[in-house]
């Protein structure tokens, strides 16, 4: 070849690279991954109810997974020793729910008296006084008024002979205004409808814990040779082998650091109830902190609740309302910095991640999932980080999340 020739030209209909060069890596768009993402989610929200249970039923399967396995090797059968796992948690769960019932049971009770009070105090105030609730109530009252006019269709014109006639008593519309509901009557019905949904809501509970318990219940039973089929998805590739059971082991691990997390939150926070009802002279305060560490357990819903029943047993207890507001300011600082932030910086610690990743996707869980999301939520972050590291394109995203 001589030196004028010039170099042949490669094709370019080859499918493959010419020799030398690095292979031309395939980029997803923008647009393609936020509608994979969004697709995501909106699976996640519309298969709730199935996907729920199966989340949670998986989790305490690995909770329990180290017990049940020192458990089978002590009774030599998987189905007695899962059976007893099982029963232990349930057993922890039905004393929970006691410790907790049973406040709500006496604070239930002692309403009547409550509402007395109330009344007592609200009937020695002078009706003249420029209270704050008087000024409230006039306020409310002109403002009923005023969107009564707007509401109200205009009355036709009439002519100027009439009036006068207009005004006297004969003319008056016959329709009187749609009497107001009394308070007892407004107050009725809302205890009603409450009592409804909260059995519905109960008998739903019910039902996913039953799912959970069946599901934790066959996975633990299946033991070794599940875990095989599960691993066998992925092909037969050994790298890939080591890594999905590597990621398997690491959610399972720390599912069980999230157990300890909980446990250990649940309980400075019912110590912390319990002296500070006991200093302030509360009946029962050793149970009220037995259901501050149970309520614990359902993030920022629980310790709302747990806020309007210890105000509640104050102002039983000292007839001011100055001393309910001050519980329940305690109640609200102590699930914030230990609730919380501790939770979050516990979790975030314990699983090398950072603390807003935690509360970021606890918000996320608890929007999509309601109840069972601020549940399971911390856990589910976790996992998410933990499948991101052991997989070969969730690495920048576990980069991200890492603390």
């Amino acid at each position: 070849m001589s030196p004028d020739t010039p170099p042949p030209r490669r094709d370019t209909t080859d499918d493959g690279p010419a020799p030398g060069e690095p292979a031309p890596r395939e980029r997803s768009s923008v647009a393609a991954t936020v509608l994979a993402t969004l697709a995501v989610i909106a699976a996640l929200w519309w298969g709730q109810r199935f996907l729920i249970p199966l989340t949670a039923g998986l989790m305490l399967a690995m909770l329990v997974m180290p017990l049940n396995a020192r458990l089978t090797r002590v009774l030599r059968s998987a189905v007695a020793a899962t059976l007893l796992s099982l029963l232990m948690v349930l057993g922890t769960l039905v004393l929970g729910a006691m410790a907790f019932g049973g406040q709500f049971v006496r604070v239930a009770e002692r309403t009547p008296d409550m509402i007395g009070m109330v009344t007592q105090q609200l009937a020695e105030r002078d009706p003249g006084t420029d209270s704050l609730l008087t000024r409230a109530r006039v306020a409310l009252q002109e403002l009923d008024r005023a969107a009564d006019r707007m509401m109200r269709p205009e009355p036709p014109a009439r002519p100027k002979r009439r009036a006068a006639a207009a005004t006297t008593p004969a003319a008056a519309p016959a329709a009187a205004s749609a009497p107001v509901a009394s308070i007892t009557e407004g107050a009725t019905v809302a205890l009603r409808e409450t009592a409804v949904t909260g059995s519905s809501v109960l008998l739903a509970f019910a039902g996913n814990l039953s799912i959970i318990f069946f599901i934790a219940f066959f996975v633990l039973t299946g033991g070794a040779p599940l875990t095989e089929r599960f691993l066998g998805l992925w092909g037969h590739d050994p790298r890939v082998h080591a890594r999905a059971r590597q990621a398997l082991l690491e959610s399972g691990r720390q599912i069980r650091i999230y157990g300890v997390v909980l446990l250990v939150t649940n309980t400075v926070i019912g110590m912390a109830v319990w002296v500070a009802f006991s200093l302030a002279d509360l009946p029962d305060a050793a149970g009220w902190g037995a259901a501050a560490a149970v309520l614990h357990v359902i993030p920022y819903l629980g310790m709302a609740l747990l806020t309007v029943l210890g105000a509640a047993e104050t102002f039983l207890a000292h007839g001011t309302a100055g001393a309910a507001l001050g519980m329940a300011g305690f109640v609200v600082l102590l699930s914030t910095l230990v609730g919380t932030l501790g939770t979050a910086w516990l979790q975030g610690h314990a699983a090398k991640m950072n603390a807003a990743t935690v509360f970021i996707g606890l918000v996320f869980w608890g929007a999509l999932w309601g109840i069972w999301g601020l549940f399971l939520g911390p856990a589910l972050v976790v996992l998410i980080k933990v499948v991101a590291e052991h997989s070969r394109s969730g690495g920048r995203l576990a980069q991200l999340m890492k603390g």
